[in-house]
């Protein structure tokens, strides 16, 4: 029964750990004041516009056209203080995609993509994913949708309702690209006012403000309960990327690096002084109730003595070695802590210092303390010091890890290779789980142990094949050996590893690299230094207490793909995994996952017609699924194949499925084999369910002119007109029928109009 009580008392301090970190990730988050900026393509690096093409393809598909890059000062400060997302924009519904990169980076679920949409009273609605949850209350004129979904379509299905529920009272406007950004700061400014006047922000800073206690708690309270929604679309997208590999991103090293960096940065001032002091007390107390049962008063008082003297130890050895924001936290049931910021360029030597800084003082002082003669009875209290000093160190010297010693030993002998790191902890393991049969209480280490050694194992696997490279690469600095490591992450097929694991792996690396620039001589030193401390320890406690009684490494060349190279590389992996799915399908031919994945491969060559035959065996397998067949409707389309595109859309309508996309479609497609009166039938259907889009007005005016019903083109071109005054196609329509008409002035007129709003519109998107 206690070993249940105590792995119960486990998962509630893990529990407790949880929702303690995202109180303060909330609570110390600071706000700013939003700044947007529409950027130049060519300030944007590279390697971000080779991975927003991957993130805007499917958008491409939904009808948004990409407009701009844009420079982004998120509301909450951090790194990196300025961000790069791409606008997109989709004219039918005057609606806009901003499409950024989602912290922490995961190859399946790359892109963090909100839709925009503002009205003419100035209101805005957004619709996002994944994210609801972490904002502070509600504002007017501020309508969030979250869809919570591992697919962009579903997102961008409930972006579009929304819409149709406010336009019932209220109609979309377009912006351009720069006087979107304005609204969107300005919303932004309006949202931090709404909030401060409201009493859920507080001022920290000149216009800078951070949650309140209560505001932080309920946040937090609601980021963990959606946990469980968010990580359902990680593995919703995990598992659509086993049947399409292209939902699974190459991240660049940069990105990796650039996440690493901003996960660093939010870890850092997340504890201030103050908060160490209250954590200090709190956890004091409940260590002093959690062994009051076990020890009598004087007893216990000695024991919290002995505790406090073995971690201050390790406290001034930290301070000494470079350390910041050294403290001290008790564990309830277990023992104390000494935390500090994490430093990752500490030497061997202050390694095992620092580690040898618990044990050895309080061991001297309790080999000194027992060999005080004891004949007098007030001093008493002497040998009980001594015997606590001497056993609760000398254990902790002992090379069983997590103990001290055992991490020393760890350090300098097994943690070089990774089976020998393993298989060291996996025997503390085994020595502490005897030892809980006596003592039920070290079950809890065993626990908290077994948990870490996965995540340690695949570090010691990673460092061994990556030190040998490092020391030939020879990092001139920090920064530049975190990108060595990912690049060799990356050479070594760490890419699948989730981001907090390679996280935790690169910090290890760094670790281990800085330790590993001592000298044999210095790690033999202190490997007899620790030898000598463990049987001196074990000497000096037994003359003074009864006197009477005596990995394999290798090498793979260094190589930097350049973007071409990535390229020829990806190609040719599209190739390989068609053969590998024909050669599925030639055993089981209605396996439908392999001809979805083998035509996105196909797609992904512009091989549209080897795309096509998968997609009409995927039809034929799963004809009930809409999206198949709008997917072959596009791919016959692409390939001039307008009576096959509009079959698909005639069986779409037919079910009823998104008739305002559809009917739109077959009207395109009716136009192209000159069905006018086809397609003025289905734009009228179209305008029927969407009234406010002027785009439905034109089209169906371009094709009344075909048939040369000038009047009704007119008509059609005066409704876009009035709808959208700033858009230059609806007065081009315009100068067409005056032109069939005879009025060459009223068309010269709305010719010249319809150029400078088009050029306007360049430059707009140019910038």
């Amino acid at each position: 029964m206690q070993y249940l009580v105590y792995a119960i008392i486990v998962f509630v301090l893990l529990a407790i750990i949880t929702y303690v970190i995202a109180f303060l990730s909330v609570f110390k988050s600071i706000f700013r004041r939003p700044k947007y900026k529409v950027c130049n393509s060519k300030e944007v690096p590279i390697y971000f516009k080779q991975i927003f093409k991957v993130g805007i393809s499917e958008l491409e598909e939904l009808g948004f056209k990409a407009c701009c890059y844009v420079q982004v000062e998120s509301v909450i400060e951090i790194y990196p203080p300025t961000l790069v997302e791409i606008l997109l924009y989709n004219q039918a519904l005057k609606s806009y995609a901003k499409v950024g990169i989602r912290y922490p980076v995961e190859p399946v679920n790359l892109f963090d993509i909100e839709f925009y949409t503002f009205f003419q009273d100035g209101s805005l609605l957004v619709t996002m994913n994944g994210k609801a949850d972490g904002l502070i209350g509600e504002m007017p004129n501020f309508t969030v949708q979250d869809a919570y979904t591992g697919e962009t379509l579903v997102q961008w299905q409930l972006h579009q309702e929304g819409i149709e529920k406010l336009n019932t009272t209220k109609s979309a406007i377009g912006l351009a690209p720069d006087k979107f950004a304005v609204a969107l700061e300005k919303h932004g400014n309006n949202y931090l006012d709404y909030l401060f006047k409201a009493g859920k922000l507080r001022l920290v800073g000149e216009r800078k403000y951070s949650p309140t206690l209560q505001v932080a708690w309920k946040v937090a309270k609601k980021l963990i309960n959606s946990k469980n929604k968010v990580s359902q679309i990680l593995t919703h997208r995990s598992n659509a990327a086993k049947t399409n590999p292209t939902i699974r991103v190459d991240i660049p090293v940069e990105l990796e690096v650039k996440c690493f960096k901003r996960m660093e940065s939010q870890n850092q001032g997340l504890v201030d002084g103050k908060f160490r002091a209250w954590m200090l007390l709190v956890s004091f107390g409940l260590f002093l109730v959690s062994y009051i049962h076990m020890f009598e008063l004087h007893n216990l008082a000695i024991f919290v003595l002995v505790i406090m003297l073995h971690e201050a130890g390790h406290v001034i050895a930290m301070k000494l070695c470079g350390y910041h924001d050294t403290s001290m936290l008790f564990l309830p049931f277990l023992g104390a802590v000494a935390t500090a910021k994490e430093k990752y360029d500490t030497t061997l030597a202050q390694n095992v210092w620092v580690l040898l800084a618990g044990p050895l003082p309080g061991l001297i002082l309790g080999i000194v303390l027992a060999l005080i003669p004891s004949n007098q009875s007030d001093l008493f209290w002497i040998k009980d010091s001594a015997w606590m000093l001497i056993g609760l160190n000398l254990i902790n010297l002992l090379p069983i890890y997590p103990l001290d010693g055992g991490k020393i030993a760890n350090l300098l002998v097994f943690s070089r290779f990774a089976y020998s790191d393993v298989l060291f902890k996996m025997f503390g393991l085994l020595v502490l789980g005897c030892l809980s049969i006596f003592q039920p209480v070290l079950i809890i280490f065993v626990i908290l142990t077994a948990f870490s050694i996965p995540s340690s194992f695949r570090a010691a696997k990673a460092n061994s094949k990556l030190q040998r490279l490092l020391k030939k690469s020879k990092p001139s600095n920090s920064d530049n050996l975190v990108n060595h490591i990912f690049i060799f992450l990356k050479q070594f097929g760490y890419n699948n590893q989730p981001i907090t694991s390679k996280n935790f792996i690169v910090k290890d690396i760094i670790r281990r690299y800085n330790e590993s620039q001592g000298k044999w001589i210095t790690r033999v030193s202190l490997i007899i230094l620790y030898c000598c401390s463990l049987i001196g320890g074990f000497t000096g406690s037994l003359y003074a207490i009864a006197p009477n009684t005596i990995n394999l490494l290798s090498e793979i060349p260094y190589i930097l793909e350049n973007p071409r190279q990535h390229r020829e590389r990806f190609l040719s992996k599209q190739k390989q995994e068609i053969q590998k799915a024909t050669a599925t399908l030639q055993k089981n031919p209605n396996d439908v996952n392999t001809y979805i994945k083998r035509a996105k491969a196909f797609k992904t060559l512009r091989d549209n017609k080897g795309a096509l035959e998968d997609y009409n065996q995927i039809v034929r397998l799963q004809p009930l699924k809409a999206q198949h067949r709008i997917t072959r409707a596009f791919l016959n389309s692409q390939l001039g194949n307008i009576k096959a595109e509009m079959q698909d859309y005639d069986y779409l309508l037919k079910h009823n499925y998104q008739p305002q996309i559809i009917y739109a479609k077959r009207a395109e497609a009716r136009t192209k084999l000159r069905d006018y009166k086809g397609a003025i039938s289905d734009y009228s259907q179209v305008i029927k369910l969407k009234p406010q889009n002027s785009w439905n007005y034109i089209n169906r005016g371009y094709a009344r002119i075909h048939l040369k019903d000038y009047n009704g083109a007119l008509t059609d071109a005066n409704k876009a007109i009035q709808l959208q005054p700033q858009e230059y196609s609806a007065y081009a329509l315009r100068s067409q029928v005056y032109t069939e008409l005879g009025n060459s002035t009223a068309a010269n007129t709305d010719k010249q109009k319809a150029i400078a709003l088009e050029k306007a519109w360049e430059e707009t998107r140019q910038d």
